[in-house]
């Protein structure tokens, strides 16, 4: 570890543009040859970018053991190829552009990396084109399974000599057949360039062909279901399969059903076992979550198949979800996951079948209201819910305006509450609520404290005052527009203002 100093030793002995003079050439590389005697090649060697001098060409100090400088003249790469400074060991340069680490997954394209751009979380990638191509037959299923055989790395003696040939040539381009590959179905489904394979091959080939790969990898359902690679091909079945493969598959996965309900891959899978089996099955899905469903709504990756039950599960089905919600509503209601089941509920359950969450839920607006999480619950309420819970959250919305137009959370209820009173679909039971809301925020045009004098240059506030803007009728928006002219002065003084000013223009014009 003692050749950190080689690059400052290099850089000493350069004149003047970059290079070494005749003497000091000779000096260099008899000090460079004593040390890589004296010292175990492993040992760092980050000072090597001056020894580019040697060679007369002007080195670069500061480079990483293994960096080469190839491209613009100096020692050749440890690892064969070229070097920039700054890259690590064993880093690369591809055809051109960035340095690539090794058997790294993705690139940029026209960089040395992958022709198909970044990898999975990168930045800046093509939205409508990824869309484009999940949109075909079988893209979402394949979606993170890569198509060619670039950086797979060499043959693998302990891979089926198939997979193998598979892996080299592509699996769009190999002409391995899936009767080929049937005795390894198996092995195909766990690997990554395998599970792309077989799934393609599902989507066109016979049904007598789909039962024998079914039959193959039945007996291992519930092991390739929290696969990285073999979910996908589990998730094909449950797509493509006949109703009997589908009611088979659900028999092999239920003894682990809670189990992979919280996994990453495995929620995916049960989630599309709910959309497409029979209802006999899903009922067989509900009684395995049944027994720790509280768990299920409070895990970031169970919640997702909770949901999926709310979704495709007729109402009656999904009893032991409310159950689980009305232990505990307002726990539920401000959970990050357990408000997302709870508003699933609000959309697909009728109200008398929550009446027993709804009623608890109503005893404690104020406080959801303002909850990161909560207000959301009260907003569904506010669209979904009865009457009655519309108007008991109005008047806590007016009875509390000025603080819940100041807070983030809240002013998205007191939005929402103006809209729904308006345009929603009880707005004609609850026009005396609308009003009383909207002339208690107009306040007294004289008061400079009124409600909307307070709003008005709020970042939160400034909404609900446009928001109102569109919705006021009759003698309320005679009065607010009124009250909005006569601050004109003081509203173009601001950046909020400026908006609420923009927002009346084009309500006046229209």
């Amino acid at each position: 570890s003692g050749m950190g100093g080689m690059g400052g030793m290099g850089m000493g002995m350069m004149q003047p543009g970059g290079q070494m003079n005749a003497a000091t050439q000779a000096q260099a590389a008899a000090a460079f040859q004593n040390m890589m005697i004296s010292a175990p090649f492993m040992g760092g060697m980050g000072g090597m970018g001056g020894m580019g001098g040697m060679a007369g060409m002007g080195g670069m100090p500061g480079m990483m053991p293994g960096m080469g400088m190839n491209m613009l003249g100096g020692m050749p790469s440890m690892m064969g190829g070229m070097g920039m400074p700054g890259m690590m060991p064993g880093m690369n340069m591809g055809a051109a552009g960035l340095p690539m680490a090794p058997n790294m997954g993705g690139g940029c394209g026209g960089f040395g990396g992958s022709p198909k751009g970044m990898g999975k979380g990168g930045k800046g990638g093509d939205k409508k084109k990824q869309a484009t191509r999940r949109g075909k037959k079988g893209g979402q299923d394949r979606a993170n399974s890569p198509t060619d055989a670039a950086d797979v790395g060499d043959d693998d003696p302990n891979r089926s000599e198939v997979l193998n040939m598979v892996r080299r040539e592509g699996t769009t381009k190999t002409k391995v057949t899936l009767s080929a590959a049937m005795p390894y179905a198996l092995e195909f489904s766990k690997d990554q360039f395998g599970s792309r394979f077989l799934q393609s091959k599902l989507d066109e080939c016979s049904p007598e062909e789909r039962e024998q790969v079914f039959s193959a990898i039945k007996s291992q359902i519930s092991a390739l279901a929290g696969d990285v690679y073999g979910n996908f091909v589990v998730q094909k079945y449950f797509d493509i399969g006949t109703v009997d493969q589908r009611k088979e598959m659900v028999n092999e996965l239920c003894p682990f059903i809670v189990k992979l309900a919280s996994e990453t891959h495995g929620c995916r899978v049960i989630q599309k076992a709910i959309q497409h089996v029979p209802r006999e099955s899903q009922l067989q899905i509900a009684a395995k979550l049944k027994e720790d469903v509280a768990a299920c709504i409070e895990s970031m990756h169970g919640n997702h198949v909770i949901q999926k039950c709310i979704e495709q599960m007729p109402p009656d089905s999904v009893t032991f979800i409310i159950a689980a919600i009305e232990a505990d509503p307002q726990k539920m209601a401000c959970h990050m996951y357990g408000c997302r089941v709870v508003q699933r509920l609000l959309e697909h359950c009728g109200p008398e079948q929550l009446q027993g969450m709804l009623n608890r839920i109503s005893t404690n607006i104020e406080r959801l209201a303002m909850d990161m999480y909560g207000n959301y619950v009260v907003q569904h309420m506010l669209e979904h819910g009865r009457v009655e819970d519309k108007r008991e959250i109005i008047k806590v919305v007016e009875r509390n305006i000025v603080e819940f137009s100041k807070n983030k959370c809240s002013s998205n209820v007191v939005e929402k509450a103006v809209e729904i009173a308006t345009v929603g679909e009880h707005a004609a039971l609850l026009e005396a609520e609308r009003s009383s809301l909207m002339f208690t925020v107009i306040g007294d045009p004289n008061n400079p404290n009124s409600p909307l004098k307070q709003m008005m240059d709020d970042r939160f506030g400034n909404f609900i005052v446009q928001r109102m803007i569109e919705h006021a009728r009759g003698p309320e928006r005679e009065r607010l527009h009124q009250t909005l002219q006569q601050s004109a002065t003081l509203l173009q003084r601001s950046a909020h203002g400026k908006h609420i000013l923009n927002a009346l223009k084009k309500e006046q014009a229209s």
